[in-house]
């Protein structure tokens, strides 16, 4: 308030405790209030450009004195909320949000506050806000978003397609939506419209390393695996360092009778990560397609060695093992397949017994 304007309300706050005592008393209490409200807008202003700036300890400072001065400030309660998240506060961040929706409720402060649980793994908690918000907003297209990843890591994928079917239809340009109903999909073996969401999202958004790669392994489990190298190597010129891309460029190539070029993919994904057992395992795979059994056991070795539970390691370096004449080491390492659940394994017991 500038001094013009404080002379002017100074001068009407003379004349009208002229008229009433009580009257004038009332309106110099509205005045201390306005201004404490002024000042608590002006911290608040500052936490807002703060957090703008990323000086997160400042924009809390602020909102906290701004809080000070407006208990009932739910605004400031919320934004306070939003940089504790910002910066893993997690468990203030919650308590600034029930703060805010007991004084205001709002869809996005339930939402916010879902996404501070699920970042502390409470998922009962999470899908509730995320529901709340929708009952409050029902064009919240994140809370829809968010609720269904929930469903899919619990194999509800009808569930998650219905959730991701309603962000895509709020938010038409969703390309993570696209994405994760692909793979929801893809899970039910619907591989045409897997196939169809990612493409929808690579289309939305191309830059996108993962859907191109979902992509191509959507295309590779409905036959095509020509058409997945393609995908793959797209995703691996997003990203170079996306073993993942390798490992499944280099699987397809093997469906194409390709060893050669799928043991360098393989060789390219563990000079990556090289605690990747499935690389492993799939370059001894590739090996022994090219007979080099002693090979294939050695990669079998460090498969096991990191996956002691890996069935198909043990039933490829059974396989291997019986073309080296080893055959006690083959039944030994076919009855562990066995034993842990690998396809086929059973049918290399008969010579074992």
């Amino acid at each position: 308030m500038n001094l013009t304007k404080l002379l002017f309300f100074s001068a009407g706050l003379l004349f009208f405790s002229n008229v009433s005592f009580g009257q004038g008393d009332t309106i110099v209490q509205a005045i201390i209030l306005d201004s404490t409200d002024r000042a608590a807008d002006e911290f608040y202003n500052s936490g807002v450009s703060d957090f703008g700036k990323k000086k997160y300890e400042e924009a809390i400072n602020n909102f906290t004195e701004a809080i000070k001065l407006k208990d009932s400030f739910a605004d400031a309660y919320y934004n306070r909320g939003l940089v504790q998240f910002t910066i893993e506060r997690y468990e203030g961040a919650i308590t600034d949000f029930d703060k805010a929706i007991a004084l205001d409720e709002k869809a996005e402060s339930y939402f916010k506050r879902g996404r501070a649980y699920a970042a502390l793994e409470s998922k009962e908690n999470a899908i509730s806000d995320y529901s709340k918000a929708i009952d409050l907003d029902g064009s919240h297209a994140s809370a829809f978003y968010y609720r269904g990843g929930f469903k899919f890591s619990d194999a509800d994928y009808k569930g998650a397609i219905a959730d991701y079917s309603k962000a895509i239809t709020i938010k038409k340009n969703h390309a993570y939506a696209y994405n994760d109903r692909g793979s929801a999909k893809r899970k039910l073996d619907d591989l045409d419209g897997a196939i169809k969401d990612y493409q929808k999202a690579v289309m939305i958004d191309n830059k996108m390393a993962f859907a191109h790669n979902n992509l191509g392994s959507a295309k590779r489990k409905n036959g095509d695996a020509r058409g997945s190298i393609n995908d793959y190597s797209k995703a691996i010129s997003l990203d170079d360092k996306y073993f993942i891309a390798y490992n499944n460029r280099g699987s397809a190539k093997f469906d194409t009778e390709d060893y050669k070029g799928a043991i360098a993919d393989f060789d390219k994904a563990l000079s990556i990560n090289s605690k990747y057992a499935y690389a492993y395992n799939n370059r001894a795979a590739a090996k022994f397609k090219m007979e080099d059994y002693q090979g294939c056991v050695e990669d079998c070795n460090k498969a096991i060695e990191l996956d002691a539970t890996y069935s198909y390691a043990y039933l490829n370096r059974g396989n291997a093992r019986e073309l080296l004449r080893d055959e006690r080491g083959a039944c030994m390492d076919w009855q562990k397949a066995v034993v842990l659940g690998a396809d086929g394994a059973k049918a290399h017991i008969g010579i074992c017994e």
